[in-house]
């Protein structure tokens, strides 16, 4: 399966991410620089990613909503940073829920 998942150059008028973006996979890791056009995350982001230990979430800084079931049931992540986050506007429902190993969160203050 794929263990590591990088975006190096994705069209620029790729503004928002589709339900159920890479949900249900085996990835370990994903980076998700090279995506910085996305305004808007669509639901199931990374949900049920069981294997998932970390996510660079820095390039969103244009993302204004995010969808339900946001990075949840990401049983193995330790840590995530909201740093970029600071445009989000609309936060769905169940974000992060489920993530048993989750140790810090950090930057959470910006999001409204």
């Amino acid at each position: 399966g794929i263990l590591n998942i990088c975006f190096a150059n994705p069209s620029p008028s790729l503004t928002s991410s589709a339900p159920n973006f890479l949900s249900w996979s085996n990835i370990t890791n994903v980076d998700l620089l090279g995506l910085q056009n996305i305004t808007s995350v669509g639901s199931s982001f990374l949900f049920n990613c069981c294997s998932l230990k970390t996510v660079n979430l820095s390039c969103l800084q244009n993302v204004s909503i995010i969808g339900c079931l946001f990075l949840s049931n990401c049983k193995l992540l330790e840590d995530v940073d909201f740093c970029s986050f600071e445009k989000v506007t609309c936060l769905g429902s169940s974000f992060l829920s489920d993530c048993s190993s989750l140790r810090t969160i950090s930057n959470i203050a910006g999001l409204r």
